[in-house]
């Protein structure tokens, strides 16, 4: 059975000089990327545009990552009216033309048009597409840009997640779903498994030709927002199978794909990529590149999943161990901002009735989505555990502590 490859190379700048050069041999070692890219097809370009934040933040896919893979399938087709850069990002802005255009501008991808000729999409129409062998849905709404293209070019970043643990290739994907309708997704699949399984059919519906990680700045700890803290980490990452990046990608960060809860949905949906034992690494060992003392996000249950009698602590108390969002107060903007009161698809922050610039949380209604964690600009709303909880992770080691 032939291997999926995922090619890997060593990247600690974002210059042109050294980017072109290293994005160049990591394509290379795919050999496949003449055959991927080809004239007179529409192109989607598909970031990681979560939020309006400076690319120095780490939360979303740098601007001369995407400009130095733009210039790569440019010598090859010379039509940038073709290749249209386009990701529905978390509602914190209206999806409208306007909103948009501040995304762009604010992540730095404003002038990308004026640089390489590429359209930037400010359709924010959505066509319904067929999800033949889906488990969470069968058909789903996405933006139009996405279900016109006729190649994918998937370009994630290296960075945790507070509900996914990490997010890469397949959870990059949730960004073609249109605006509002994403919470909603995680009020319909409150349960991370059913959520998990989501992703994967979006990302079996689409089938992304090739995906190419930015992982030269990533981000630990309690990510995507800005409750994550950026690192360089220095690496560029490329495949054409999400879920065989993500398993590369994941394993750097410490986090094996019997710990990944989206590889081991895909694990139980037999997805060759999720495999590791499938995969073939280029461009060097794990062990070359991997991060020993990388930060994962609080909520993770690595060591409990590998410990028995954690394991039966966890299906007694496990109640008592989900992480719950709390709003960091000196850090909380109240009034003047309330974006977390905005997207919850749960409506479970409300005003106190004392104060209205203090927010409150409904724990009753809350489903653990962590969209507010997640679009807060000022990374105010941290992960928190009852006193049960705190103890399991504090004593197997579960709070994003640093170490082998």
């Amino acid at each position: 059975m032939d291997k999926i490859k995922v090619s890997v190379v060593k990247c600690d700048s974002y210059s042109s000089e050294i980017l072109d050069l290293k994005l160049g041999n990591c394509l290379d070692m795919l050999n496949n990327f003449n055959d991927i890219i080809k004239p007179d097809k529409k192109i989607l370009i598909k970031p990681n545009l979560l939020s309006p934040s400076e690319p120095e933040k780490a939360i979303t896919t740098h601007p001369l990552f995407i400009e130095s893979i733009v210039k790569k399938i440019l010598e090859i087709t010379n039509q940038p009216e073709n290749i249209i850069l386009a990701d529905s990002f978390a509602p914190v802005l209206p999806y409208t033309k306007n909103g948009i255009k501040k995304l762009y501008g604010a992540t730095g991808i404003i002038n990308l048009h004026e640089r390489t000729g590429i359209i930037l999409n400010y359709d924010n129409r959505q066509e319904k597409v067929s999800v033949t062998d889906g488990i969470a849905v069968k058909q789903i709404d996405i933006i139009k840009s996405a279900a016109k293209a006729d190649i994918i070019i998937n370009i994630p970043k290296l960075k945790t997640h507070n509900l996914t643990i990490a997010t890469g290739a397949v959870k990059n994907m949730f960004g073609v779903i249109p605006g509002m309708a994403k919470p909603g997704f995680h009020t319909r699949f409150f349960d991370n498994a059913m959520f998990c399984n989501l992703l994967i059919d979006i990302v079996c519906a689409l089938k992304p030709q090739l995906t190419i990680m930015d992982g030269i700045l990533g981000m630990e700890g309690n990510g995507p927002g800005n409750g994550g803290i950026p690192r360089k980490t220095n690496l560029i990452l490329a495949s054409t199978d999400c879920f065989a990046l993500d398993n590369i990608a994941s394993n750097i960060m410490g986090l094996d794909e019997d710990n990944n809860p989206v590889l081991i949905e895909a694990k139980k949906r037999k997805i060759k990529g999720a495999f590791y034992e499938n995969i073939n690494l280029i461009g060097g060992n794990l062990a070359d590149f991997k991060i020993y003392d990388f930060l994962l996000p609080s909520i993770t249950r690595k060591e409990l999943s590998r410990n028995f009698f954690a394991r039966l602590m966890m299906e007694i108390a496990k109640n008592s161990l989900n992480p719950y969002p709390e709003i960091n107060r000196k850090k909380c903007r109240g009034e003047s901002c309330k974006t977390c009161q905005k997207i919850c698809p749960q409506v479970a922050i409300s005003d106190s009735k004392h104060d209205n610039n203090i927010l409150l949380f409904d724990y009753k209604k809350c489903i653990r989505c962590f969209c507010c964690s997640e679009v807060c600009p000022e990374g105010a709303i941290e992960n928190k555990y009852t006193f049960l909880g705190n103890l399991i992770v504090n004593k197997y080691g579960l709070g994003g502590k640093r170490g082998k």
